[in-house]
């Protein structure tokens, strides 16, 4: 029983994970610098997409946060079929 809430848990944690990267990624692309919800995202998720982004071709749309939610969705898939 505990185990099952934890994956539960882990599951859920990585959808809000990713919900939040799709909502950077939208106001990466229409959004201006300053906003500050940008701000705060930028700064939760920079130091995590920083390696990816040396990795991955720079175009004008930064997509290494949709890469980022891709493989947390993967790893959600993957722990559900664990589970």
């Amino acid at each position: 029983m505990f185990i099952t809430d934890v994956f539960g848990l882990i599951i859920a944690f990585l959808n809000v994970i990713t919900f939040l990267l799709l909502i950077y990624l939208f106001l990466q692309a229409i959004s201006d610098d300053r906003s500050r919800v940008l701000g705060v995202l930028d700064k939760v998720f920079s130091p995590v997409l920083q390696p990816l982004r040396k990795v991955l071709p720079s175009w004008r749309i930064d997509i290494s946060p949709a890469i980022l939610a891709l493989a947390l969705q993967i790893a959600a898939v993957i722990l559900k079929r664990m589970w």
